[in-house]
């Protein structure tokens, strides 16, 4: 891409490799740690990897967000071939991501970089970064993307309550109670990163058709992609069905990473999109 300036996010946007290649967008890994083991995300370790050692695992892995000295060192390579970048990061109040990434550019000197906080996590940073990618200039990208993270949205739909009972977002009795009765969460995070429980539906087979549903009550829709953790078949049935509902949009399936995928656990599927 023969842009002035650079476009930089983190491994939590679930950046399809083609559209990295397509868009020239540079990204920095978070890291997953299994006990003392570290991995970077989508580097050491892939998706397919995280989710088989995932379901084996008694206790959830912990990750971290890059160093400052990491976005420094990203920085100071871009600043060889660019006037300036916009770095787009998973939401502060899940990841301390876009403030290391704050602290990384003030040690670069005479290259100007935009920090946003997308106050999301996943795929809606990557159509973020596609924004900022088609634009012109830095101050072009920065208000264009400034003016859809108010837009961001995932609509969450998980397999198993096990993975947000480990890693403390939910009581043991809450989540015994929900894998007696099988009951299956679609949960939305909407502006500044805030989860709220859209529905809690009996069986999968019930669930997907609903999600479905929601996300057309949230219509129209500036993007949509389908987001999955294992569970690819089902995610091209829900692309198909859009597709042939929003014949004007490319719906990217994108597969949940190890970030994100600590917290939904395997089987999970999502919708994520901006609002218009």
């Amino acid at each position: 891409m023969s842009r002035s300036f650079a476009v930089v996010t983190d491994s939590t946007a679930d950046l399809p490799d083609e559209w990295r290649e397509r868009y020239g967008i540079e990204i920095v890994p978070l890291k997953v740690l299994f006990g003392k083991e570290t991995f970077r995300d989508r580097v050491d370790m892939t998706s397919n990897e995280f989710f088989t050692r995932l379901e084996a695992s008694t206790s959830l892995p912990t990750t971290s967000a890059p160093s400052p000295g990491e976005f420094a060192e990203v920085y100071r390579r871009l600043a060889q071939d660019h006037d300036g970048c916009i770095s787009i990061h998973i939401g502060t109040r899940l990841s301390a991501t876009a403030e290391a990434a704050r602290v990384g550019a003030q040690a670069v000197e005479g290259f100007k970089v935009n920090v946003i906080d997308s106050q999301t996590v996943s795929m809606p940073m990557a159509f973020l970064c596609r924004v900022a990618a088609q634009c012109n200039s830095l101050d072009e990208a920065t208000a264009a993307v400034e003016q859809r993270v108010k837009k961001c949205r995932v609509l969450a739909l998980l397999d198993t309550l096990r993975y947000l009972e480990m890693g403390g977002r939910l009581s043991r009795a809450q989540a015994m109670i929900g894998t007696m009765l099988d009951l299956k969460p679609l949960l939305l995070v909407s502006e500044n990163a805030e989860i709220k429980p859209v529905d809690r539906v009996r069986t999968r087979s019930r669930a997907i058709p609903r999600m479905v549903e929601f996300f057309r009550s949230e219509m129209p829709v500036e993007t949509v992609a389908v987001m999955h953790a294992q569970a690819k078949d089902e995610a091209e049935q829900i692309a198909g069905e859009l597709r042939r509902e929003l014949p004007d949009l490319e719906i990217p399936i994108g597969q949940i990473g190890c970030v994100l995928g600590t917290h939904t656990g395997p089987k999970a599927l999502g919708l994520v999109y901006l609002k218009k």
